[in-house]
């Protein structure tokens, strides 16, 4: 957990399966006190009890900002964090997380179409409850998941209120797509909000090429694939000391830093924030961020995502008593 804001102490003051595999976590401060305000959109990065951060958008906020709720879809194939927050905690768990930030601001605008795929729907779930509270008229909200038991929000969503503005598709067992080009077609005064797989963002960008940038707004909650089926174990020999640390083929460079004692300052793990950026000395990086510019990319690496080319690099990193 890194940043300029101090960290804040949360306990869990509600968890519940609100999907399959999906978990809806209700957190409180530790000692009692509002939370900070934010903005729909805003996410926050979770210390998990497996040691590693995560970034988790915040899809609601209680009106006296008493607490935030998040929803995390346990991915027993992923890198750890999401089975530590389901497996490891209960009601009453403290969970250590930053303070909020927004990088898929909400702006206002005359009409929305908000786009959401599967577990996607978290930041623009808060969206469409801010538009429905202050009573907006002119929003459409389409959601795609696999089967009414994928889909978190359901009962919400299906409220008889908002079937004037709410579209609910299940592409079911034989993937049955939704269209969306009838939305699409022509360019209108609302802005676009997406957030979902890959495969939808890309689906959504392409039909919207002929659309003003200034009214699209996508959010990748899962923008770099930080360990991948090809990948290769490598050694990281740390600069002045004679220490060298193996990575696994299934594990990042900072994962394998914490394991070995190694404190590397990290915030979204995803190879977005620039948080774990760390110098290296020699051997050849792979560089997966979307950070780095390019004048740096011979110097430094983010520890959260990229990984060596060959066997070996050197990476220079501040040791602690612990860490010598």
């Amino acid at each position: 957990m890194t940043g300029n804001e101090p960290s804040l102490d949360v306990v869990i003051s509600r968890k519940q399966e609100i999907a399959s595999n999906i978990f809806l976590f209700e957190l409180s401060r530790a000692d009692g006190a509002a939370l900070p305000a934010c903005a729909p959109g805003s996410h926050i990065s979770v210390h998990t009890p497996g040691g590693a951060n995560r970034w988790y958008s915040i899809c609601n906020v209680a009106e006296d900002n008493m607490s935030y709720s998040i929803a995390v879809k346990r991915e027993a194939d992923g890198r750890g964090g999401s089975v530590s927050m389901v497996d490891d905690t209960e009601q009453g768990s403290v969970l250590t997380i930053s303070q909020p930030e927004c990088e898929f601001e909400f702006v206002e605008a005359p009409a929305y179409l908000l786009i959401a795929g599967g577990i996607g729907i978290t930041p623009i779930y808060a969206m469409f409850q801010a538009l429905a509270k202050a009573g907006h008229e002119h929003f459409k909200l389409v959601y795609l998941t696999r089967s009414p038991e994928d889909t978190p929000f359901l009962d919400e969503l299906s409220r008889s209120e908002y079937k004037d503005h709410i579209l609910i598709h299940h592409s079911g067992a034989s993937g049955d797509r939704y269209d969306f080009w009838d939305l699409l077609e022509k360019p209108t005064s609302q802005h676009i909000y997406c957030c979902g797989p890959k495969s939808l963002m890309s689906e959504i960008k392409d039909m919207t090429g002929h659309w003003p940038s200034s009214r699209l707004h996508f959010e990748d909650f899962k923008p770099v694939e930080a360990v991948r089926v090809d990948d290769r174990p490598f050694r990281a020999r740390l600069a002045g000391t004679d220490r060298v640390i193996e990575v696994g083929e299934s594990e990042t460079l900072l994962d394998a830093l914490r394991r070995e004692g190694v404190k590397v300052h990290s915030s979204c793990e995803s190879g977005t924030c620039g948080s774990c950026k760390i110098p290296y000395e020699a051997g050849e990086v792979e560089h997966r961020d979307l950070v780095l510019e390019d004048s740096e990319t011979g110097s430094y690496m983010m520890a959260c995502v990229s990984r060596a080319k060959g066997d070996e690099i050197t990476i220079s990193v501040e040791l602690d008593g612990a860490g010598q």
